[in-house]
């Protein structure tokens, strides 16, 4: 066994744990109520559309995690680039879910209703864009790391 192969699976098994972790939190999450209050309240599904590209990339980036080898490194460098392409894109996802939610509170409040449920759509994809950008840099870091490991020296 050459060293490259033992870091292929190494990236590949610190990718899966990060995911445990995520996994571990959004469980308590779920049993606290968090994701529920952001479903009923999120009137833009910007959050929903956070979450399925947030699982999507997740396994792509464990896919990449797990073919990395030496003799395919440059191929995996070269689709990892989505990590990176797509953690920028949820901070902006999230602001248009802001924009959208703003825009539907000041909707609201012309009309005379005192409600917050749009401000609670603009603050909760705010949040999910950020935090759903922050792991996904941790996931495209890692891959990183083990192409840089892989690399032959």
């Amino acid at each position: 066994m050459n060293v490259a192969r033992s870091h292929d699976r190494r990236c590949f098994l610190q990718h899966f744990v990060i995911c445990l972790a995520f996994a571990g939190a959004f469980y308590f999450a779920w049993v606290w109520g968090f994701p529920q209050q952001v479903w009923a309240k999120d009137s833009s599904y910007m959050t929903s559309a956070i979450g399925v590209l947030f699982v999507g990339t997740a396994f792509y980036l464990g896919w990449q995690a797990w073919k990395l080898s030496a003799i395919n490194v440059t191929s995996v460098e070269a689709s990892a680039e989505w990590g990176w392409f797509v953690e920028e894109k949820f901070l902006r996802i999230g602001l248009l879910g802001t924009v959208f939610g703003l825009s539907m509170q000041a909707e609201a409040l012309s009309t005379g209703s005192a409600g917050l449920v749009p401000l609670a759509t603009a603050l909760f994809s705010t949040a999910t864009g950020i935090l759903a950008s922050l792991l996904c840099a941790g996931l495209s870091y890692n891959l990183m790391l083990g192409i840089r490991k892989a690399k032959p020296q």
